[in-house]
Order: C-alpha cells, then sequence, then structure tokens
C-alpha cells in the first residue's frame, strides 16, 4: 500500500477554491480558512501566514469559525481585541 505524501501543494489547495476564477491568493486563504481541511492547510501553509490572514480578516468568519481558529493558530485573547477593536466591520457589527 503506498504511503499518503505528508507535504500538501499550496497552489493545488487553492486551486480548489477559485471557483468563481479569483485569482487573488489572501481571497483564497481566507476561503480555505472556512472550507479546506485543516490539517492539510497546515501542511501547506506556514502558522504566521494563515495567522496574518485570519487577523486581518475577522469580520469573514462566524463564531464557531472564529474560535476554532484562534485556538488552531494560538491567537491569545489580548492579540485577537487588538485586530477586532481596528477591523471596522466587525466593530460595528449589530
Amino acid at each position: 500500500m503506498p504511503s499518503q505524501p505528508t507535504e500538501v501543494d499550496p497552489k493545488s489547495l487553492l486551486q480548489k477554491f477559485a471557483w468563481d476564477r479569483v485569482v487573488s491568493e489572501e481571497e483564497l486563504l481566507i476561503r480555505a480558512l472556512l472550507y479546506a481541511n485543516p490539517i492539510d492547510l497546515s501542511k501547506a501553509f506556514p502558522k504566521e501566514k494563515l495567522k496574518e490572514v485570519f487577523l486581518n480578516n475577522l469580520h469573514r468568519f462566524d463564531k464557531k469559525n472564529l474560535n476554532f481558529w484562534k485556538i488552531i493558530l494560538e491567537i491569545d485573547e489580548d492579540e485577537f481585541n487588538r485586530h477586532a477593536e481596528k477591523n471596522f466591520r466587525l466593530a460595528n457589527k449589530i
């Protein structure tokens, strides 16, 4: 039985989320954070890259996803709150 590869190609992973021909790496990475297998995602991208995209786009995630990625990316409450305050859409959510 062949062994499974341990690395995931970032480009091919992101292509799965280009259903509307979007080519922006950040947009595709946001979609991957929302819909991809987190294990594959963590193999394809460095944690710091995922953390940066996540923190800059907090308004795109629902409460469940916010909490999940806060834990996975090891984001403490203070860091999260600093970014949430800077995020206009999240700060003004009704």
